[in-house]
């Protein structure tokens, strides 16, 4: 399979092969394992369909009522924004693949009509899109790892209004270049782009989808090795320090399932197009078992939300908004431990200090993203704890504090 992708990249593609063999057609008859592949794709896409709208109108309506349910807007949580249009992406992909369904009632892909235009247009900005969403949550889980916070959400709400305008720019280039034409019965029976329009398959669709799939496996590894570091020296921080750097390693570790699932998924797929485009086209087979691989897309994301959400919610909420894993050079260092005990505390003899307590409360507590169902009536209660301790002096500094008073 790497293979496939090492030699198709290096490759000139000068003698055309492909595009020589490749006849357009009409139709294309569904009979044997092409009728049952195909049958297979639209099965498996179909309950991506159903379970990625499903998870999608759920959130939906987190967002639109969240007060009954968090503390905070849920739709501020950019993790959950970024799956949430990773989310809409899927949904793209499932119903490209279900159209099979409709192609193997009928017995055969028909060129020119409704159907192959949809198909073609979904495959075009779905596949790639998937990739980019896959790389913006490496990139954003990359900022919050070495920046320790994350971007503003107007900037973020930009950033994510902007990919999208790109994945339709990538959509729109061969329509806008090729009219009508441009989706045909492809080598791999269903409808995409011509395998004689190379130029736009490769820069509008394969590029985008190895930089995801390549670009994602080196942004977590390079956090890997970063975060390795930090917690080798968290053994000298304080425990609160040593409890962020661990919520944010959590963090990581959720995020890095999404790009893995669509490693494994996508990259059979996409290395047979580009063999493909080399003029070593592998078997409709081949395209089909792909084909079911990608159709599970949906599906796969939809199940990694669920399992991981309820800790997600918790731990991208500490890990963005607190810092102590950073503030290691300071002298005097601020504990602020909090509870949901139950148990009272005693008030502060100073009123003024109690009022500025409790204005400043949110700044320095951070709202977590827990289900008040959850509490289930347990009155939660908020004691803060500030102690000051001057940090341990280094070596040179009791040095020169020793000769000063021996002299």
């Amino acid at each position: 399979m790497l293979s496939y992708v090492l030699r198709s990249l290096t490759s000139s593609g000068s003698d055309g092969s492909l595009a020589r063999r490749w006849e357009f057609r009409d139709e294309a008859a569904l009979i044997g394992s092409d009728r049952s592949l195909f049958i297979a794709m639209g099965v498996i896409a179909l309950f991506s369909l159903l379970s990625t709208f499903g998870l999608l109108s759920f959130l939906t309506y987190r967002f639109v009522y969240w007060q009954r349910y968090y503390k905070s807007p849920l739709a501020q949580n950019q993790y959950v924004v970024l799956i949430y249009n990773l989310l809409l992406v899927d949904l793209q992909q499932a119903i490209a693949f279900t159209i099979n369904l409709y192609w193997a009632s009928r017995g055969s892909v028909h060129y020119g009509e409704a159907a192959c235009y949809l198909q073609g247009w979904w495959i075009q900005t779905g596949d790639p899109g998937s990739g980019l969403f896959v790389l913006s949550i490496a990139l954003h889980t990359g900022a919050v790892v070495m920046r320790g916070r994350q971007l503003p959400f107007h900037i973020f709400s930009y950033c994510v209004i902007g990919l999208w305008t790109f994945i339709l720019i990538l959509g729109f280039i061969p329509v806008g270049l090729y009219g009508k034409n441009v989706f045909v019965i492809s080598e791999a029976n269903w409808c995409w782009l011509s395998p004689q329009v190379e130029t736009e398959r490769l820069w509008g669709h394969y590029i985008w989808i190895f930089i995801a799939e390549f670009g994602t496996v080196a942004l977590y590894a390079v956090m890997f090795f970063y975060l390795r570091r930090r917690m080798t020296q968290a053994k000298m921080l304080r425990r609160g320090q040593q409890e962020s750097l661990h919520r944010l390693n959590r963090v990581v570790i959720y995020m890095v399932v999404y790009p893995f699932v669509y490693l494994v998924l996508s990259l059979p797929l996409a290395a047979g197009r580009m063999a493909t485009a080399r003029g070593d086209s592998p078997s409709k087979t081949y395209f089909g078992v792909a084909g079911c691989l990608m159709a599970l897309s949906g599906l796969m994301d939809v199940a990694v939300y669920t399992l991981t959400r309820r800790h997600l919610l918790i731990d991208t909420e500490h890990s963005t908004t607190d810092r102590n894993y950073d503030n290691t050079d300071s002298q005097w260092q601020t504990q602020i431990t909090t509870n949901a005990n139950g148990t009272h505390s005693k008030k502060p003899k100073n009123g003024f200090m109690s009022s500025r307590l409790g204005s400043r409360l949110q700044d320095i507590v951070p709202k977590n993203d827990i289900e008040m169902s959850n509490f289930h009536g347990v009155y939660q209660e908020t004691t803060i704890e500030i102690s000051h301790e001057p940090a341990t002096p280094t070596p040179s500094e009791s040095v020169e504090h020793s000769v000063r008073y021996s002299g």
